[in-house]
Parts: structure tokens; C-alpha cells; sequence
């Protein structure tokens, strides 16, 4: 019987699939497509220098994963987001992102708070500037350097897949002055975290959440 290096092909590290699907994630996450545009698998696969398929595959990934739908034909979008969804979305987000936080705030480090400052400081500077896109690139990096530091990896990933749902709408809180609140819990949520505070870290990420929430609540006309 002949060896397994013999009849196996080895599988490429990361397959083109898998290189696309992680770009659309980055694009979503880093607040590259808001509620309301929409994008197609043309101008994707031009993007990207690839064929059609597999950013088809990708796209129908992130579709059944609720980060994206059909809007009309070949045409992508952001889901409408209901208050139901966003009650759900709001419920986990709180339950797993606050034990990210403390976990984190147990393994904080000088090189973590570094960063998170910079981070902070990219936040301020954005939020000043009325930079929308500047801001929400830099609350990514401020919250994933914290879930990153938590130590897990599962948990990293439900995180992300949270933050694929709700993150584009991100984009809806700028106007309500929500940018500059969130700032302030930014600040205390960094002030816990360098004192190994893990109720501390968590209470400001709580407020966070739900400043977030009470703000699309209103602007989405989600009231009850």
C-alpha cells in the first residue's frame, strides 16, 4: 500500500475561497460597507484581481452567517436590522464581549495598553474630525486588541461573527454624538484594563453596548 504523501495532494495553507471570504470580513468589519450600499460580485471579483466563484462562495458565507444579503439580482447588501435582531444581536454581544473584556483585563500588559492607547488616540482624533470611516477603522482595533487579549480563540471568533452582523450599522451613530460618549468608555474601559479592574473593564464595555443600542433604537425608528 502506498504511502499517504504518495496519493494525497497537500492542501494549500489557505485556499483563494478562504483569501476572499477573510477580505469581505475585513471590508465589513473595518466599516467599508454601510447600511444602504450595496455591492456586486463584479466589482468585488475586479477588486480583488479573482474570478466570479469564489467570491460567490464567500458572499453565500457571509449571507447564511447574517452579515450580508441579496439585495436585488447579483446585488449585495447589509440586512435591514429589526429590533428583534438587534435585541438578540445586543443580548450575546453583552454576555460574551464582557467576559472577553474581563479575561483581558486578568491578562492586560504593558504592550495591550500601548496599543489600546494609540488606538484611543486614533478614536479621539477621528471623532474631532467628524471622520466616520478613520473612527470605525479605529474602534475595531481598540475592542480587537482587548478580545485578542482575552486568550481564546473560540471566543474571538463568536466575537467577530457578532461584529459582522452589527458593526455596518456603526455608521448611523455618528450623527447622535454617540462617537464622543463611547469615547468616555473607551477611556474608563482602558483606565480598568491597565488596573487588572475585570469588573471595571467589563461595566464600560456594558456602557458601550448599550449606549450603542439605545442610539439605533432611535435612529432606526425601532422604538416600541
Amino acid at each position: 500500500m502506498p504511502a499517504l504523501n504518495e496519493i494525497v495532494t497537500p492542501l494549500r495553507k489557505e485556499t483563494l475561497q478562504d483569501g476572499v471570504h477573510r477580505k469581505l470580513c475585513e471590508l465589513i468589519l473595518h466599516g467599508g460597507l454601510a447600511p444602504g450600499q450595496s455591492i456586486t460580485v463584479a466589482s468585488l471579483a475586479s477588486a480583488f484581481g479573482v474570478s466570479p466563484m469564489p467570491v460567490r462562495e464567500a458572499l453565500t458565507r457571509l449571507t447564511a452567517a447574517g452579515a450580508l444579503t441579496v439585495v436585488s439580482g447579483r446585488t449585495i447588501g447589509i440586512p435591514r436590522l429589526t429590533r428583534e435582531r438587534l435585541d438578540d444581536l445586543t443580548r450575546v454581544r453583552l454576555e460574551v464581549e464582557q467576559a472577553a473584556a474581563r479575561w483581558a483585563a486578568e491578562r492586560s500588559d504593558a504592550a495591550m495598553i500601548e496599543t489600546l492607547r494609540a488606538a484611543l488616540g486614533r478614536l479621539q482624533d477621528a471623532e474631532q474630525g467628524g471622520e466616520v470611516a478613520l473612527y470605525l477603522r479605529a474602534n475595531y482595533d481598540f475592542h480587537f486588541t482587548v478580545y485578542r487579549h482575552a486568550g481564546s480563540e473560540l471566543m474571538l471568533g463568536i466575537i467577530e461573527n457578532l461584529w459582522l452582523q452589527i458593526s455596518p450599522y456603526f455608521h448611523m451613530l455618528q450623527s447622535s454624538g454617540n462617537y464622543r460618549i463611547s469615547n468616555h468608555q473607551h477611556e474608563a474601559m482602558l483606565d480598568a484594563l491597565e488596573a487588572h479592574d475585570p469588573a471595571g473593564a467589563a461595566g464600560a464595555l456594558a456602557a458601550d453596548i448599550h449606549a450603542a443600542y439605545g442610539t439605533l433604537v432611535e435612529t432606526l425608528g425601532l422604538l416600541d
